[in-house]
């Protein structure tokens, strides 16, 4: 019997890394949404069991034929706030007319129902579309796998400058531990729940649980030399910097939640459940990219995968 699984902003990252598990699976049927195909690799835009849909989030006639007949809808939206919401609620509602049968919320983020809105408004529109979605006659899967390996080591965030000489950046002591997870580590995982036809509600998974000084040490033992290391400051420090301009930096905002523990994964988490799933640690991170390689991580999510099975 065949699935059928939508992606509603299949050019993304995280819906490249779901759908390079979910082919595995000849039964697997993908339907995509995109503005623009041509930014979709070849190997997915020219296999046989997808189709892809060409339209804006907000064009509704568009979406109608790309949403009927599925039987999964993920949404891997990621825009700014007001499209997150106003975009998310409308294929909600066309889901819903649709009578499919489950959502993928566009989370794959920290212990946000821990955050109140405000806290981090980078994440209100989360906070939203759950109260949304609790309202509508769908199941729903969320998840939550901390923050992306890849966007930890690229030019959005502060910890790693690999221009020259290899150098990580902290703020606080260094021990202050962070939830990491790799897209496809992500990927793998939400393909498995999309496989699970009895998935439903919050699940939580993460590849490593470590601190600045655990990835140095990591990286020393990987790479055979130790890098070059600066502190930033204190965490104090960091929230003042988050807020230098009168409204929150979102990195800095989310590195502080993270780093004070207020938005750790909740324990136990759920990867037991799903044991042909193999995390990657940030060791194994370091040990599948070379290091002149590793600033360009996340632009290089899915050229880095593999599509020979």
């Amino acid at each position: 019997m065949s699935l059928t699984v939508g992606f509603a902003g299949i050019t993304g990252r995280v819906a490249q890394c779901v759908i390079h598990d979910l082919l595995k699976e000849p039964q697997v049927l993908i339907k995509g949404y995109c503005r623009d195909p041509s930014k979709l690799p070849a190997v997915i835009r020219d296999n046989k069991r997808v189709t892809v849909f060409q339209g804006q989030t907000d064009d509704r006639a568009a979406l109608i034929p790309f949403v009927e007949g599925c039987d999964v809808m993920v949404c891997a939206y990621l825009a700014e706030n007001t499209v997150m919401v106003a975009a998310q609620k409308l294929l909600v509602d066309l889901c819903v007319d649709a009578k499919v049968d489950r959502y993928v919320a566009s989370d794959w983020t920290l212990e946000y129902p821990s955050l109140t809105p405000g806290m981090f408004v980078k994440k209100d529109p989360i906070l939203v579309i759950n109260a949304y979605l609790k309202s509508k006659p769908i199941k729903t899967i969320h998840i939550l796998n901390g923050m992306f390996t890849e966007t930890l080591f690229s030019d959005l965030f502060y910890f790693y400058d690999g221009s020259t000489t290899p150098t990580f950046k902290y703020y606080g002591n260094g021990d202050e531990l962070m939830d990491l997870t790799t897209y496809y580590t992500a990927g793998q995982y939400t393909a498995a729940l999309i496989l699970d036809k009895d998935a439903e509600g919050f699940y939580r998974f993460r590849g490593d649980k470590i601190s600045a000084k655990g990835i140095i040490a990591d990286f020393t033992s990987v790479y055979g030399y130790a890098p070059k290391v600066e502190v930033l400051g204190t965490l104090d420090d960091l929230h003042r910097e988050s807020l230098k301009t009168g409204e929150q930096d979102y990195i800095m905002t989310g590195a502080w939640l993270i780093l004070n523990g207020k938005v750790y994964l909740n324990e136990p988490l759920d990867a037991d459940k799903y044991p042909q799933v193999k995390p990657r640690t940030i060791k194994d991170f370091f040990t599948e990219i070379p290091v002149e390689k590793l600033s360009d991580s996340l632009v290089n999510v899915s050229t880095r995968l593999s599509w020979k099975y």
